[in-house]
């Protein structure tokens, strides 16, 4: 059962370093393991000592750039290109916690061929909170809302949740059908990814041994777009994919929701944006 590791990355030379780095000492990888970076912006500083640190430094390492469009779902573009049986595939600022690999591998070797996501819980920022999962409970800008399982927590074995934030998940990759959505720029995987794994016949597992710390912080402004009007595009991309029409109870309520939240003309433009989208496929 081979592994594939993958990371999407924007100008983030120093995550995908620390990340690749960390994963490669402390995780005792199975030798052949692919790591594979998508980088959306290979033109720039950053991306030419990515590309220079993946190619000289890193044993089956691949580096593919990414420049078709700017988007976090490029993540998703690891099925075009991935070997491994298992595609593993973390944001490029992610730290595990030791053994994941080997509790993620095992997991699969149990669940081979099926359509679920396995992911874990998130650790915050002071290594004690975890977060084993989403609520599907609108919060602002995002469907989602970051909750704790605590007694399935402590069993210490694997549980199914509604969702999970996607700077980890993994999936047996042959399960796994490559996305045709116009995503662009950042907003609404999460609820995205659950319900389309959930219609394909799958579950989102959370594994208490395959802990994961993401990096939310950034010490200078995020270098690709976070625009409101860009992420309820992508909102509506998805739902309209997952529900089929405006007029759907789920797509409805939504748009209450939007309607509190953004202008009327951006709600407006990101629902003409998504039909249009679908339309022209």
């Amino acid at each position: 059962m081979k592994l594939t590791i993958s990371m999407p990355v924007y100008a983030d030379y120093n995550g995908v370093a620390f990340s690749v780095q960390a994963i490669r000492i402390y995780q005792n990888l199975p030798v052949g393991t692919e790591i594979l970076v998508l980088d959306n912006a290979p033109d720039t500083d950053d991306g030419r000592q990515t590309k220079k640190f993946i190619e000289s430094f890193v044993p089956y390492g691949r580096y593919i750039p990414v420049t078709d469009r700017q988007s976090s779902f490029i993540k998703y573009d690891a099925f075009l290109h991935a070997t491994g049986d298992v595609v593993l595939g973390i944001d490029s600022h992610v730290m595990l916690q030791p053994g994941a690999i080997r509790a993620l591998l095992d997991w699969w070797a149990l669940h081979k061929g099926e359509p679920h996501n396995l992911t874990g819980p998130l650790m915050h920022d002071g290594l004690e909170a975890l977060s084993t999962h989403m609520e599907p409970l609108w919060r602002g800008a995002d469907y989602g809302t970051w909750a704790t399982n605590t007694p399935a927590l402590k069993k210490g074995v694997p549980f199914e949740v509604p969702m999970q934030g996607m700077g980890l998940f993994s999936f047996w990759r042959e399960s796994f059908k490559p996305l045709t959505e116009p995503f662009l720029a950042f907003g609404g995987e999460e609820s995205f990814i659950a319900e389309r794994v959930r219609q394909a016949g799958g579950r989102t597992i959370c594994h208490p041994g395959v802990a994961w710390w993401h990096r939310f912080d950034w010490p200078i402004q995020r270098p690709f777009s976070v625009a409101m009007k860009e992420r309820v595009r992508n909102y509506y991309v998805g739902w309209l994919s997952l529900y089929g029409s405006l007029d759907h109870p789920k797509v409805q309520e939504m748009t209450e929701h939007w309607r509190k939240t953004v202008t009327e003309e951006e709600l407006v433009w990101a629902m003409q944006q998504a039909l249009q989208s679908r339309h022209g496929r």
